[in-house]
């Protein structure tokens, strides 16, 4: 059998044997070629193509961003730095299935999933995209856990801003916000880039070319799962400069401490060259909410609040001053001499003008009344018979002299409050002013608006003795090494073009509200320094149906007045300026007069003890508790 069928295959004929070895070699050849084609098209045609890939698989960008700069307060104590935090970043191209990623991304750190979507959908798809900064440990260990399961997912550690005084200075010293798509656009010179923070509010915003750090990528070679494994080009950290503050933490400190049962604000200046030294704004914030990005649901909570705990009352709050404007009508009235500072104008407790009756806030009346006593007493009545004398138009040309009705420079976003004037009025109104009006205006009420600021400006240019500075909080800048970039030098907006005679009158008159037997602010007297103050009551509505007087509790809130306390001291050597402002408390402003003293004595370094004897002119004293009334003592009104 065997020899049967080898017979027949070599019974084969040469010429089919070489045919059919010619297909073979014809269909090899043929196999050649297209491998060969094939190989050609991959490397040749398509070489750049696949050799970018295949390093986009191996070398990857890592964002690296800065440290910001540190923020000091005035003695040294830091207020502002940076701790390690993890943030979370998606890099489109690499992800295998984009969608079943940004929902299962969406849902671990607690964001919509279409707004996710849609951010995701317009990010480069080569470059790292920020999901969210600041991830809670279990969200790191759950992605590097799953890592296979998210290819194009990695979590890096960044510095992230730290405010180490909590919500202490929230207003002063701000917070940060992401860079928006806007900003992006608006801000490409300076190189910002999606995820990247700056600020948005206080210092944070004011100086945020100085404190941003720069922001850039590293090249580093990863694993299949995305995994670091070396450096192959790195980004050297380059943090932002430095900030040292006019603030004095202790103070700022003491300040919120005493007034966290109000609303409103307090500023706290020195008088030599305009820097700050506290700044309150109640409600507080608290900075650190927004140093990794705000929930949604914690910022609908905070624009919706109706006490507003965003607004920075003391620079963006508007008021009406009250009596402590009658600071600025006896400057007016003693410089244009339509009173002498010993003329006596009776107080009968009305002033009649024309049909109208204007009362005084003491019940018949304080008698005859002279300058020093008018601020002493805050006697109305006086004020009304001077603001007629004067006249609208130069009562607003000596509030603009004093820096009121006009932002103080301090800040971009701050307010000017509103100096009332004949010409204001027509424009606003399309209404002539009324003479009537004048005498509202007169003790600070009718259209008159400030803000804490301009009051502690004020005061503090009564108390230097006429230089209106321009606020400031930032006293230099220096590098991450220490070398000074920026050193702020006091800026006087002008010199009060009044003299030293009538500086001399106004500020006996303010001596003797807080230490003479008479004034309104007794309860801010100390027994090492002399301190020097104005009450005021800024009044919003005080009469019921019945035409009385209605009582504060009996009141909502938004018809509550507000109490004023502006001080100085010491008097002979000013070093601090106060301004107090209670929004809507329905307490007069003398109830704020033993919050000053207590803030200036902390500031100065003595006891909190009242006098035995209270100075009430060089040379004099006058006993001051065992001679005055109890009607006196009491005085609660101004």
């Amino acid at each position: 059998m065997f020899r049967r069928g080898f017979g027949r295959m070599g019974g084969e004929t040469p010429d089919k044997m070489r045919r059919r070895m010619q297909w073979l070699a014809l269909a090899f050849s043929l196999f050649l070629m297209v491998l060969f084609v094939r190989l050609w098209h991959l490397q040749v045609l398509q070489g750049e193509k696949f050799r970018a890939l295949s390093e986009n698989n191996r070398i990857a960008y890592r964002v690296v961003r800065s440290p910001r700069g540190l923020i000091y307060d005035s003695s040294g104590r830091l207020l502002a730095d940076n701790r390690a935090s993890f943030n979370l970043y998606l890099v489109k191209e690499n992800s295998t299935d984009l969608d079943e990623a940004v929902r299962h991304l969406a849902r671990m750190t607690d964001q919509p999933y279409d707004e996710l979507r849609e951010k995701v959908r317009r990010a480069n798809p080569f470059r790292p995209f920020l999901i969210k900064a600041d991830v809670d440990r279990n969200t790191v260990a759950f992605f590097e856990e799953h890592r296979p399961d998210f290819p194009g997912v990695y979590t890096q550690i960044a510095p992230l801003r730290n405010y180490r005084t909590e919500r202490r200075g929230g207003h002063v010293l701000g917070y940060l916000g992401e860079v928006d798509g806007q900003q992006l656009q608006e801000l490409t010179e300076f190189n910002y880039r999606q995820g990247d923070l700056l600020g948005k509010y206080g210092v944070e915003r004011s100086f945020e070319n100085y404190l941003r750090g720069e922001t850039g990528f590293k090249q580093v070679e990863v694993d299949a799962y995305g995994r670091e494994l070396r450096v192959v080009r790195p980004f050297v950290e380059k943090p932002g400069s430095n900030l040292h503050l006019t603030i004095n933490d202790g103070l700022q400190a003491k300040a919120e401490e005493l007034f966290r049962d109000f609303e409103g604000g307090i500023v706290a200046l020195d008088p030599n060259d305009g820097a700050i030294l506290a700044m309150v704004s109640n409600p507080p914030i608290d900075p650190n909410q927004f140093a990794g990005g705000i929930r949604s649901q914690a910022w609908r909570s905070l624009m919706s609040d109706p006490l507003k705990p965003l607004e920075n009352r003391s620079t963006r709050g508007q008021y009406p001053p009250g009596s402590i404007f009658k600071i600025v009508m006896a400057f007016a009235t003693l410089n244009e001499k339509v009173m002498r500072p010993d003329e006596k104008v009776y107080c009968s407790g009305s002033f009649p003008f024309g049909k109208r009756v204007f009362a005084d806030w003491k019940e018949g009346g304080h008698g005859p009344i002279d300058m020093v006593q008018s601020l002493a007493q805050s006697c109305d009545v006086y004020y009304y018979t001077a603001g007629n004398k004067l006249g609208i138009e130069r009562i607003a040309r000596y509030s603009h002299m004093f820096g009121l009705g006009e932002p103080t420079g301090y800040d971009p976003a701050e307010k000017g409050g509103l100096v009332p004037s004949d010409e204001w009025k027509r424009r606003r109104f399309k209404e002539k002013w009324y003479p009537g009006e004048t005498i509202s205006v007169s003790i600070g009420q009718g259209f008159n608006l400030i803000t804490p600021m301009q009051a502690a400006n004020l005061i503090a240019t009564v108390a230097n003795g006429g230089t209106l500075w321009k606020p400031f909080v930032v006293r230099r800048v220096t590098s991450p090494v220490g070398e000074v970039i920026h050193e702020h030098l006091p800026t006087p907006i002008r010199r009060i073009p009044i003299g030293k005679e009538v500086f001399d009158i106004v500020r006996e008159g303010l001596r003797e509200v807080v230490n003479g037997p008479r004034g309104t602010a007794k309860k801010a007297a100390l027994a090492d320094v002399i301190v020097s103050g104005k009450t005021g009551t800024a009044q919003t509505v005080r009469l019921n149906l019945t035409g009385r007087k209605a009582k504060p509790e009996d009141l909502p809130r938004k018809f509550r007045d507000h109490g004023w306390f502006v001080a100085f001291a010491p008097f002979d050597d000013p070093k601090i300026a106060i301004a107090i402002l209670g929004e809507h408390t329905g307490k007069a402003g003398s109830s704020f007069a033993p919050l000053a003293r207590d803030l200036i004595a902390f500031y100065l370094g003595v006891p909190v003890q009242p006098p035995q004897t209270v100075a009430s002119a060089p040379g004099r004293t006058r006993p001051a508790q065992a001679a005055a009334t109890r009607q006196e003592e009491n005085l609660l009104e101004d």
